[in-house]
């Protein structure tokens, strides 16, 4: 995506960010672009067993967390990241 593209979609999305948090912002959204085109590229070879899960995923519990927000959040929720890019943690 070339900059003029992102500044504009960052328009439409009234995403204000500044200098540095653009040029991180760009470099990661420019990662997950790259690798939505390596998922819509793919074709299985027919020799191949599917695309599927053989093992049980352990998926974490949910947990209730009380949280007195301020009035204005009061219809906001944080959620536990599942996606780190390099460099940060995930949680």
């Amino acid at each position: 995506m070339k900059r003029h593209e992102f500044e504009h979609l960052c328009q439409l999305t009234r995403l204000e960010l500044g200098e540095d948090e653009f040029a991180e912002f760009e470099r990661k959204f420019s990662r997950l672009l790259g690798f939505v085109e390596m998922v819509q590229e793919y074709e299985a070879d027919s020799s191949e067993a599917p695309l599927a899960l053989v093992e049980k995923v352990e998926l974490r519990e949910d947990r209730a967390v009380r949280c007195d927000w301020p009035e204005e959040f009061a219809h906001d929720y944080r959620v536990p990241r599942i996606i780190a890019f390099d460099g940060e943690n995930d949680a």
